[in-house]
């Protein structure tokens, strides 16, 4: 059986630092990129967790190259990564979001598995399809790109057998976020009035969603957009509101 290796571009920390951990324990080869070095459990299968910057995505490209040469052809592609830079919003949330993606896609679909289950998917937010008043025109436009670029790629791909989809998620509480959370206890029982499944999610239910994704198990979907908000995104504005502020009618 051909060794699957699996890239998770922002894979040292949260969502991706536990998608790492999930595909390692499955037997997958794992090279996370991050800000920041990861450091990942030896005992839970062959992680790298290396340190890139996606604003340069020709030097990560040229390091993702090394790891294919290290440890085989790519199986899965996720893309995890943030603007977390203090300049120009516009500029470098498009730089981060679109303009990585897109240079990363292209350069290493040369260096996939020729056959076998191959995929790509985008985690991005609602905020492609919703408003989010803390967040800017910026990050909105970037995650209503990266849903059209999943779709075009998907149609570009197909024919080599590669699949493209996205998972988008809600706020949800992440490792490094736990203790933060638990201390508010008003804001969890915000969460349990207002979503449906009465409660938050977690970093790692949404790493199961793209593993999902990512796996066989997945083989006949692309270009699709998977929520994964506990079905908070059902639910009507205006009565939301209402049963937040205890009003009738």
């Amino acid at each position: 059986m051909t060794n699957r290796h699996a890239i998770i571009i922002g894979g040292t920390k949260g969502v991706g630092r536990e998608l790492a951990l999930l595909l390692a324990a499955g037997g997958q080869s794992v090279t996370a990129v991050g800000r920041q070095p990861g450091e990942f459990p030896t005992t839970t299968g062959r992680i790298d967790g290396l340190a890139g910057t996606v604003e340069q995505p020709e030097a990560v490209l040229a390091t993702l190259r090394q790891q294919v040469a290290k440890w085989g052809p790519v199986t899965s592609l996720v893309f995890l990564q943030r603007y977390r830079g203090n300049g120009d919003a516009w500029t470098g949330e498009l730089a981060v979001s679109l303009t990585a993606t897109k240079t990363l896609i292209d350069g290493l679909v040369p260096e996939f598995a020729a056959e076998g289950d191959r995929s790509i998917c985008v985690v991005t937010s609602n905020a492609s399809s919703f408003i989010a008043r803390n967040q800017t025109l910026a990050y909105h436009t970037a995650k209503a790109a990266l849903k059209q670029m999943v779709r075009f790629y998907a149609v570009k791909l197909g024919p080599q057998g590669i699949r493209v989809n996205s998972v988008a998620p809600c706020t949800f509480v992440k490792p490094e976020s736990t203790a933060y959370y638990a201390g508010q206890t008003e804001l969890q029982a915000l969460y349990r009035k207002i979503t449906p499944l009465a409660r938050m999610g977690t970093a790692k239910e949404v790493a199961k969603a793209v593993a999902f994704l990512c796996g066989p198990d997945a083989s006949f979907i692309t270009g699709q957009e998977l929520t994964v908000d506990g079905g908070l995104s059902l639910m009507l504005q205006d009565t939301l509101a209402r049963e937040v502020a205890g009003l009738a009618g």
